[in-house]
């Protein structure tokens, strides 16, 4: 079981590189923590003041300390024995190692949240999971409305929720993705699984229900087709909901500024598959439309677009290496070599200080978690990661060369690296 954390015990991070994701506090020196919560952020004059008696002080000596990182898509738990070959334990343990301190659990059954929830009631769950329950499977195919019976749960703090609802409109799992133009001569464009209306009709009855949506969506008719039926169900509304789609590989120019104007969050992946290519690239003039997140960015200004690992299907489990992709546009692969991008791939490149909070808290926004975790402000969950480095003032090509010192969820240290232990709190 997760140890419990001393609600009084007060921890102090100090003389190190705090990079908050906070636009109002972007960085500081030093951190306090108070039991499982931030109990404040600033210089280290002014945090070491408020140190009480029995506080435990932890000298960064320059690393950086962040946010650990969320991942709104991902599989490493429903899919660990089957792909990793490991227990849900297991891959937890690899997730944090890797600075993953908030997930979402993108296919769901029945079964496996029962899994779930045995987990958590037996206080094995660290990892903040908010798992996605299936209305439709990997080829489109209805699963019943099993889902009607667990709705969606909200609770600050709480480790395990219901989070929303998973439909699939097209393939990359089980049938080509739907694309506007053939990636190769006769190969075809893959095809949409659900026509317009029956798509639309999902989406209203989870929108109805109160349930988020998050849309797989993978080219660029499926993109649209998603858009669509978010639109329809929102009414010309807010999407107080935060339904999503999910991948956005193959954007079309003119659907690009429709995420903001909807108000929809997209979800991207960090690598493009360099390593081990799905297929020949595409055609040149439709090169802009792949993976173009620089463009995606620029078209909705102020919208929180948000990263997702997807793991265990691309590369390493290790958001790092997406950080250095979404930077370099270059891949690593699952041995660990640099797969160098084409220059088309290179002109969708953004920025580290971009990056990261598509990595944290645009990722908790996903997920509702944007109240408790994602940035390091006083009130919200003590969940953060100290890594090696500076990734927002290194070389991008350094990137790869971080690593994870420790990570703390709820004050509580999860991991901490062999040669780190002095950044170590004492347990409580």
């Amino acid at each position: 079981p997760v140890p419990t954390v001393d609600p009084s015990a007060q921890r102090i991070f100090h003389n190190g590189v705090i990079l908050t994701m906070n636009p109002d506090q972007p960085q500081a020196q030093a951190i306090a923590i108070t039991g499982e919560m931030i109990e404040a952020v600033g210089s280290d004059a002014d945090i070491l003041a408020l140190r009480r008696p029995g506080a435990i002080v932890v000298d960064l000596q320059g690393r950086t300390l962040m946010p650990g990182f969320v991942d709104p898509h991902t599989h490493i738990f429903n899919d660990a024995e089957q792909y990793l070959d490991m227990t849900v334990l297991e891959a937890q343990q690899v997730a944090l190692e890797n600075g993953i301190t908030t997930i979402g659990d993108m296919y769901v059954n029945e079964d496996f949240l029962e899994d779930m929830q045995k987990l958590d009631r037996a206080g094995g769950l660290q990892i903040r999971t908010s798992l996605y329950l299936v209305m439709t499977d990997n080829c489109g195919d209805l699963q019943g409305d099993w889902w009607q019976q667990y709705t969606p749960t909200r609770t600050p703090g709480e480790r395990l929720r219901i989070g929303g609802v998973k439909i699939f409109t097209d393939g990359g799992t089980c049938e080509e993705p739907a694309l506007s133009y053939e990636l190769e001569p006769g190969a075809g464009t893959g095809d949409l699984f659900h026509s317009q209306e029956e798509l639309n009709g999902l989406v209203a009855e989870a929108h109805s229900a109160g349930y988020q949506v998050a849309i797989h969506a993978v080219g660029d008719r499926a993109i649209e087709q998603a858009q669509n039926a978010i639109a329809a169900a929102l009414g010309g509304q807010p999407n107080t909901l935060r339904h999503r789609i999910d991948h956005n590989s193959v954007i079309r120019p003119d659907l690009l500024p429709r995420y903001g104007e909807i108000g929809i969050l997209p979800l991207v992946f960090g690598p493009y598959p360099l390593c081990e290519p799905f297929g020949p690239p595409p055609p040149a003039e439709y090169q802009a439309w792949e993976w173009p997140w620089r463009a995606l960015l620029d078209a909705n200004p102020g919208l929180p677009v948000a990263w997702h690992g997807d793991d265990p299907f691309f590369g390493r489990i290790r958001p790092l290496d997406d950080l250095y992709s979404l930077v370099t546009r270059n891949e690593i692969g699952r041995d660990g070599r640099v797969c160098e991008a084409p220059e088309w791939q290179k002109a969708h490149t953004i920025t580290a200080a971009e990056a990261l909070p598509m990595m944290t808290i645009n990722a908790a926004y996903a997920l509702f978690r944007d109240e408790e975790v994602g940035s390091l402000e006083p009130g919200k969950y003590a969940d953060l990661i100290v890594l090696t480095g500076d990734p927002v003032t290194i070389d991008p090509e350094a990137i790869r060369e971080l690593n994870v010192s420790l990570t703390v969820i709820g004050g509580q240290v999860a991991y901490c690296a062999a040669d780190s232990q002095s950044l170590c709190p004492s347990s409580d």
